[in-house]
Formats: C-alpha cells, sequence, structure tokens
C-alpha cells in the first residue's frame, strides 16, 4: 500500500508542478507583453514629440519672410560695387533684418521701400527710407553707411544721393 500512496502522492505533486509551470509561463508571457507594450508606447510618445518640434520648427521656417511673397529686391549698377560689399554692408546696417523691415508696430521699421545710392568717391551708402503709408517721393528718412569706417552716418542731407547711382532697391510687397 504504501506504494500506491506514493504513486498518488507523486501524481498529486505532479499536477501541481504542471499548474505551477502553467502559472509561471502565463505570467511570464504577461511580463513580456507587459514590457513590450510599455516599449511601444515610449517609443512612439518620443516621436510623436520629435514630430511636434519638427512641425513648429518647419512653422518658423514657413513664418519667416520670403523674397518674391513678401519682398522684392532689385540690384542695379552691379559694376561700380561688388555684390557681396554690397550685401555685407546692407546686413551690418541691419537691411537684411526683413522681420523688423516688415514689422508695422511700433518697434518694426515699418518699411514700404528702400533705396541704396552709392557715392564711389567717398565709399559710402546712402539709404532712402520709405515707411508704409508714404504719400509722395519726398516722404522719407535718410541713412547712411561707411563702407571704410564699416560705421553708420547720421545726420545726412537730402542733397547727400543728389547724383549718384541707385544699387539697391527693397520694395514691401505685403503694403501693395
Amino acid at each position: 500500500m504504501k506504494k500506491v500512496q506514493f504513486e498518488r502522492k507523486l501524481n498529486a505533486l505532479t499536477k501541481q508542478l504542471t499548474i505551477r509551470k502553467f502559472i509561471l509561463f502565463i505570467a511570464s508571457a504577461l511580463l513580456i507583453m507587459l514590457i513590450c507594450l510599455l516599449l511601444f508606447v515610449f517609443h512612439n510618445k518620443q516621436s510623436s514629440v520629435s514630430h511636434s518640434e519638427t512641425s513648429q520648427s518647419s512653422l518658423q521656417v514657413n513664418n519667416q519672410p520670403r523674397e518674391g511673397k513678401d519682398y522684392k529686391i532689385q540690384y542695379s549698377n552691379s559694376s561700380l560695387i561688388k555684390r557681396t560689399t554690397l550685401n555685407t554692408a546692407l546686413k551690418e546696417a541691419g537691411l537684411f533684418d526683413f522681420n523688423y523691415l516688415l514689422n508695422t508696430s511700433d518697434d518694426g521699421g515699418n518699411d514700404a521701400k528702400i533705396l541704396v545710392y552709392y557715392n564711389q568717391t567717398d565709399q559710402t551708402l546712402i539709404f532712402k527710407f520709405y515707411q508704409n503709408g508714404y504719400q509722395s517721393d519726398n516722404d522719407y528718412q535718410i541713412g547712411g553707411y561707411d563702407l571704410k569706417q564699416q560705421t553708420g552716418i547720421h545726420g545726412l542731407q537730402p542733397s547727400a544721393f543728389n547724383g549718384l547711382p541707385l544699387v539697391y532697391t527693397w520694395e514691401n510687397l505685403k503694403t501693395k
């Protein structure tokens, strides 16, 4: 009889071990699925964040003023001054900050048109600024830039650009 009891206990133990193995297998499978799910969610969250960052940066790029849509640039008399020299001077003078030039608030340039004349003898650029809403060709402000000193020129008179060749024109297309 001892042998029969031993076999019954062995069968019961085998069933218990099988049930434990089955429960352990299910628990392991659930744990692995949970880890995979968390990895999937984490990976998708990072992708959506970088996607929104990309969208924001592309929106910022799209909000930048564009030549031909927001403003127009025209170069003239290019044999008098190198375009790179002119562009460098205009950049130093702040005339390539198109966001500022197009800004109609009190903090902005509020410019409709800018004409740039070149004095080859003095190596200076003379600027005529026409603000939005100007009424006539006499409704402008004057500024300048010394190419040798690389500084702005103030206190210019309207005669400062008389007889000088026009080398650059910037025009705000949003005001038309």
